[in-house]
């Protein structure tokens, strides 16, 4: 018999609430996976009836659930199944795992993969397609860059997609030229790389549905119960469908693209009330990255002209938040580069003002937050003004220490100034921390290592421009609650506190009190969604 409440005793909790932060205790009601209690054994104990199953957490260490605030798990779930050229140290090397798919693929079909970094190239320089017409003449080829902002394709591609010489300059997106005008085979940015994308047709549904279950798993291995899943409605009717089968297993908040935005002002948003699947905002695009030099900037590149790409007019993007911001969404805005996260603010301002014009009276309830994501670089000014503003840093710290040398290179002197999330945080910024996997990894302890002692737990190099290190609590914060206030989700989320859901972690150590050093190799023994355990065995 299923019993009808579960508690845990004999912990080390924290539950990040800030009128209870220590317990030893929780119990979750099994019917709706909330919390009823928190406190002491003894306390905790007396809540539980007949019916009550107790699990002794034997002095191990227990934490709200992780929330990553930034991740794009399709893609992610593809990246096991496509060529991953994430450690070709060449193009060449590259080219030659397209020469080796060929002799399994039939001619005529895509071979698509990517995640390969030219930066850490010799030289740095970009790709042509003439490596891979020469790995695949008989095949269209498309890799997309590490950071998804770039797509590397062959010719027979280039064909398919229509693009040629005479092809336009796409507004806000780059299509690389040779010296006669011919495309070299790299397209930069949404405007170009959707020439080829469109053409390349949707992946099967079967398959989607297969690697989408592998990555839930490792999601929960890695102590994660809820994500913001910035993706389409490809992803979206997946989880749907995961969900109505009992196969979904992590709490998933979808941040859907800006060209949703009509549907969702006609069809409303419609969350059934469910705890497992919700549709929160809109995520904005507001210019490239770092690793592409598509990020838009106030200053050229180091020793260039080269200042990004803006990939919305600034009047498109004020158009898109002020509809948004009466709507009631979360507004999440890519902003890499500190042009960008100008034009960003600049939007919100806007929106803020002519609400307060309007004498709408703002609703505590409404899901309406403003957030930027990645905030890599950005002016003084321009942190003083999200605070101001109240917008939230959605940041993701392992892009710190895997950028460090990047950002020296292509930002200068500017570079002492990026990722700069203990200013942010000593400024009373809200903090998001989230992963942008599959640019990155996604577990939770490595990017919390980072996000503390700003290096690589894999890597023994120095620590990068530590003085922006977060204290672990902060860092923690991020990842919990200050991700739940990030989906305007803190009443329900981000703290082991009565009434919310019983949403958590167990680690085999104390994560406080351990050396930080230490904090990576911190093994999850459980995780726990609604008071049920879906990874360990306590």
């Amino acid at each position: 018999m299923r019993m009808s409440t579960t508690i845990y005793l004999n912990g080390n909790i924290y539950t990040m609430d800030t009128k209870l932060p220590r317990a030893e205790a929780i119990a979750i009601d099994n019917n709706n996976g909330r919390i009823l209690a928190v406190g002491t054994s003894d306390e905790v104990r007396r809540v539980g009836g007949q019916h009550t199953d107790l699990i002794d957490l034997h002095g191990r260490t227990m934490l709200p659930g992780f929330i990553d605030a930034h991740i794009h798990l399709l893609d992610t779930a593809h990246r096991a199944h496509h060529i991953d050229a994430g450690n070709c140290i060449s193009e060449d090397a590259a080219a030659e795992m397209v020469r080796e798919r060929t002799t399994h693929t039939p001619p005529g079909n895509w071979i698509l993969g990517g995640h390969w970094d030219k930066n850490l190239w010799p030289g740095g320089n970009f790709p042509t397609r003439a490596s891979l017409d020469a790995a695949a003449p008989d095949h269209p080829v498309a890799l997309w860059s590490k950071d998804g902002h770039m797509l590397w394709v062959n010719s027979l591609a280039l064909q398919r997609a229509g693009i040629t010489a005479a092809t336009p300059q796409p507004e806000t997106g780059a299509i690389l030229r040779d010296g006669a005008g011919e495309p070299t085979g790299v397209l930069q940015e949404e405007d170009a790389t959707a020439l080829v994308y469109k053409v390349i047709g949707a992946h099967d549904a079967e398959l989607n549905k297969i690697l989408m279950r592998r990555a839930l798993k490792e999601l929960q291995k890695s102590g994660i119960t809820t994500i913001h899943n910035i993706e389409g409605d490809t992803s979206l009717n997946l989880f749907k469908e995961l969900r109505a089968s009992g196969e979904l297993g992590v709490r998933v908040q979808m941040i859907l693209p800006r060209q949703s935005l009509p549907q969702l002002r006609t069809e409303g948003i419609n969350n059934d009330e469910n705890d497992l699947l919700r549709v929160g905002g809109i995520k904005i695009f507001a210019d490239g990255t770092l690793g592409s030099q598509t990020a838009a900037m106030l200053e050229g590149f180091e020793g260039t002209n080269n200042y990004g790409i803006l990939t919305v007019p600034e009047q498109e993007m004020k158009d898109i938040v002020s509809d948004a911001t009466e709507m009631g969404l979360i507004i999440a805005i890519h902003a890499i580069g500190d042009r960008a996260a100008q034009v960003a603010l600049n939007s919100i301002e806007r929106a803020q003002q002519l609400i307060a014009e309007q004498g709408t009276p703002s609703d505590p309830a409404s899901g309406l937050r403003y957030r930027l994501e990645h905030v890599q670089l950005i002016t003084p000014a321009d942190l003083e003004r999200m605070r101001r503003l109240g917008v939230i840093a959605s940041v993701q710290p392992f892009h710190a220490v895997a950028d460090r040398d990047i950002a020296e290179r292509y930002w200068g002197k500017r570079h002492r100034h990026a990722y700069a999330y203990r200013s942010m945080r000593d400024l009373g910024i809200p903090l998001a921390l989230g992963s942008d996997a599959p640019v990155e990894i996604f577990d939770p302890l490595r990017i919390l290592y980072a996000a503390t002692l700003r290096r690589d737990a894999m890597i023994q190099r120095p620590a990068w421009l530590p003085d922006q290190a977060l204290p672990i609590i902060d860092a923690l914060w991020g990842y919990t609650l200050g991700a739940a206030y990030a989906g305007a989700e803190e009443q329900h989320k981000g703290s082991l506190s009565v009434g919310k859901l019983g949403d958590a972690v167990v680690l085999r150590e104390d994560i406080l009190s351990v050396p930080q050093e230490k904090m990576s190799e911190n093994g999850v023994q459980a995780t726990i969604i609604g008071g049920n355990i879906v990874f360990g065995n306590l």
